[in-house]
């Protein structure tokens, strides 16, 4: 598992240099098997935002999920958006 750099999709799916970012690997392709491999890069993300009270720091935030494969199963990268 590795944290990205900060980085956001733009409308082709292509990695831009903006929000917030993170990500980590699932070791199997079954979706059902994903759970903790995105709690970990939400969890990362959080840390990114804010060093005390990181999960307050997510909330009113629109995350953005995208899954792609690995070797090992499956990268699971979210990235995070300002407030509304």
């Amino acid at each position: 598992m590795s944290a990205m750099d900060m980085r956001e999709m733009d409308s082709a799916g292509v990695s831009v240099p903006g929000q917030p970012s993170a990500e980590a690997v699932a070791t199997s392709r079954e979706p059902q098997h994903w759970g903790r491999a995105m709690a970990v890069a939400i969890s990362k993300l959080a840390d990114q935002l804010a060093s005390e009270d990181a999960h307050e720091a997510l909330m009113g935030r629109e995350l953005r999920l995208r899954v792609t494969a690995d070797p090992d199963g499956a990268r699971i990268s979210v990235w995070c958006f300002p407030e509304e």
